[in-house]
């Protein structure tokens, strides 16, 4: 918010601290702003982060992104003292000058908790008027509509509802229903300059990056992964003779993540039992190798279940040789 940045730069004047720019974004919009004469900031009044601890802090000012709590955000690494420049200290006031997006709340407090921890007066909007919302109101939305009299109209950003009520207020502005369409990602839009209609429904949704890969990794991988983080993986290996079916070696078993190891000795030898005992009543059946994987699998993992109340992954290896 340029103005906002520009009301900023004139206290700091009035005030006579200098300004310090903190983060790759704001320091670049600060600049552009400044070489396009948007925002007016007198001769040096502004000096490098690095030269910050110079200055006085009853002398300085500085402007950070991370009003929505955001992990690698400069404002979060002030709170938790893991900048390599500026740490936050007894006697500092913060000034969060936005309301926390629907979702980040936990993210917000947490970065408020820990500006109060090391001594900082944390302003926001929930104990003062420091905020005053972007987004246009109804009144404005409508004076818009009435000015552009578009010839069609598709209501964006925020969410359905928002957008609902969007269409209702052009609609209200005297624009036909057939010329206001309500779309949702994904969903397209054919447009000639007589009619609007829905085109076909395309796929979309998040993409997810893993090392090299761009998109590959699917539902199915997740969910793997988050039973893997939630409960560990315990894997049972074993040989069988390929023509009599008898034990050659195994099983062993190997666990990650699911007790520590010097309370897993009595845990593993349970369910080495619970695998022994399913390899002998599968060899009376004489079951093939995917049979058995399964008597083992679920053998052990109701052993490990009923003296722990946890469901690890279990993957039974069975080699044939």
């Amino acid at each position: 918010n340029i103005h906002r940045i520009q009301h900023l730069v004139r206290m700091a004047v009035q005030f006579d601290r200098r300004v310090a720019v903190v983060g790759r974004s704001l320091q670049q919009n600060f600049k552009t702003a400044r070489e396009l004469g948007f925002l007016k900031v007198p001769e040096g009044l502004t000096i490098p982060l690095e030269e910050a601890d110079r200055i006085a802090p009853s002398r300085l000012l500085l402007l950070t992104a991370g009003s929505q709590g955001e992990p690698m955000s400069a404002l979060t690494r002030f709170a938790a003292q893991r900048h390599p420049v500026v740490n936050v200290r007894s006697g500092d006031w913060v000034v969060i000058s936005a309301r926390p997006i629907p979702g980040n709340e936990r993210m917000v407090h947490q970065t408020v908790n820990n500006l109060y921890r090391h001594g900082a007066r944390v302003f926001y909007s929930e104990v003062g008027n420091v905020h005053v919302t972007g987004h246009a109101q109804r009144d404005e939305l409508r004076e818009m509509l009435d000015a552009v009299r578009p010839r069609f109209f598709i209501p964006v950003h925020g969410e359905y509802r928002q957008l609902l009520q969007h269409s209702e207020l052009a609609r209200e502005a005297g624009i036909g229903d057939e010329r206001v369409v309500v779309v949702e990602d994904g969903e397209a839009v054919e447009l000639d300059s007589k009619s609007i209609q829905r085109g076909e429904k395309v796929s979309t949704g998040l993409v997810f990056v893993d090392g090299l890969g761009v998109g590959d990794v699917e539902q199915v991988v997740l969910r793997d992964r988050r039973h893997l983080a939630e409960d560990g993986i315990l894997v049972v290996t074993l040989a069988l003779d390929r023509d009599t079916g008898s034990l050659r070696a195994g099983p062993d078993l190997l666990s990650r993540g699911v007790i520590e190891p010097e309370l897993s000795k009595g845990l593993m030898a349970d369910a080495k039992r619970a695998a022994m005992e399913a390899i002998r009543k599968m060899r009376e059946t004489h079951a093939d190798v995917n049979l058995l994987q399964e008597a083992i699998h679920d053998a052990v993992s109701k052993t490990v279940y009923k003296q722990t109340r946890r469901r690890p992954m279990v993957i039974p290896v069975v080699t044939e040789i």
